[in-house]
């Protein structure tokens, strides 16, 4: 099955977002970039969903479906408007942009169940 390669893209995807909060003496990457490549990773997730879609997956891979919808959603909101006032914005921001992509972890569970 398909699903390590759309995990893959879900956890880049993270990743690239993630790179734009400052840690340590990295500014990070610009939020610009960082974002683009969220966004990016995201669509290669989406491309790769039909793959695993099995019957007896379906409620994982539909909120998994729905995690990447309402990711893309807020990642294009959050393009669109201001940019976060400070760190603590920033931080707060990031992860409301991840949150929805959850549901992969629950998902990973279910594999674990099945067996696969």
């Amino acid at each position: 099955m398909s699903f390590r390669r759309t995990a893959a893209a879900v956890e880049e995807a993270k990743q690239s977002l993630a790179s734009a909060a400052p840690g340590g003496r990295s500014a990070g990457v610009p939020l610009a970039e960082a974002l683009a490549g969220f966004e990016r990773c995201l669509r290669e997730a989406s491309a790769s969903m039909a793959s695993w879609r099995r019957p007896e997956l379906e409620a994982s891979w539909n909120a998994c479906r729905q995690g990447l919808d309402e990711a893309d959603r807020r990642a294009e909101r959050f393009r669109l408007g201001e940019a976060p006032g400070g760190y603590e914005e920033l931080y707060g921001e990031l992860g409301d942009l991840i949150d929805p992509l959850d549901a992969f972890a629950s998902a990973v569970e279910r594999f674990r169940e099945l067996g696969a």
